[in-house]
């Protein structure tokens, strides 16, 4: 089954954590088709430990490119993937090793059904925070608040990500922009495995640590883009706005996520 699985990773420099987050995607329990690492113009080894992995093991895929950010990175992935479904790993982060297992009998056979499962942050401090915690019953209602499906939960159907790929432009949400461009399409359901299947580590260079400032730009951006979505449903419009115009400041995660104690295409070139 897993043989339907492509996975994507862009990664820039992070050469000390690569280990971690391949491994995690080679060790599921349910083997993926292949790993296509897209280096992003990374200046720190990257390249030749990637190369040393690829001898050892034929479903890494190389692709090189000039630095030009996660979104141009993944959507590199996507145009090579050969699976009927993608799922995304970043290369600071780690699945468990049964993520594939959890997620693909909520998608075989279907065409328009994208499955996420809960994650884990381990913020910088050493506290934990698990994402969402709890069940999410209706996703579709969710997702129109919050974002609640991190880019390394969710295992999607090619022809979907096709469609419309990530925003290159977007420097803030892209998975929540993702999430709801898959939404708009008429039809699409999204099912939450609630099991913790990912660690997410915030690091200080991590898109999700950006300033106030990027986080209200990307938000009104992403307003912008699904306008007529959001109009259909007034709640959810009237929070955005909140967020992106009255309290730029307020994060995505912070209604969904259990609080834990301290105790984690064109000039690209194949190799």
């Amino acid at each position: 089954m897993g043989e339907a699985v492509s996975v994507v990773m862009p990664t820039y420099n992070r050469r000390q954590v690569l280990p971690r987050a391949i491994d995690s995607v080679l060790g599921q329990t349910v083997p993926v088709a292949e790993l296509i690492v897209v280096d992003d113009g990374s200046t720190d080894g990257s390249i030749d430990y990637l190369r040393e992995r690829a001898v050892l093991d034929s479903r890494i895929q190389i692709v090189e490119t000039a630095h030009s950010g996660a979104a141009v990175a993944r959507n590199h992935g996507i145009d090579l993937a050969r699976g009927e479904y993608i799922a995304f790993q970043d290369s600071d982060d780690e699945w468990a090793p049964e993520f594939i297992e959890r997620l693909l009998p909520h998608v075989t056979g279907r065409s328009d059904v994208v499955a996420f499962a809960s994650h884990r942050v381990r913020h910088r401090d050493g506290s934990d925070a698990v994402v969402p915690g709890k069940q999410i019953r209706r996703p579709e209602r969710e997702l129109l608040f919050r974002s609640i499906a991190s880019t390394q939960t969710l295992l999607i159907p090619a022809a979907l990500l096709r469609a419309r790929p990530f925003d290159a432009r977007l420097r803030r949400f892209q998975d929540w922009d993702l999430c709801l461009s898959i939404l708009e399409r008429e039809g699409t359901e999204f099912v939450h495995e609630p099991t913790v299947a990912a660690t997410l580590y915030r690091l200080d260079d991590s898109i999700s640590e950006g300033s106030p400032a990027v986080r209200s730009a990307s938000l009104r951006r992403i307003l912008k883009q699904h306008r007529s979505l959001f109009l259909r449903h007034p709640f959810a419009l009237a929070r955005i706005v909140a967020r992106a115009y009255l309290r730029p400041s307020a994060g995505p995660r912070g209604a969904v996520g259990s609080r834990v104690s301290p105790t984690s295409s064109s000039g690209a070139r194949i190799t």
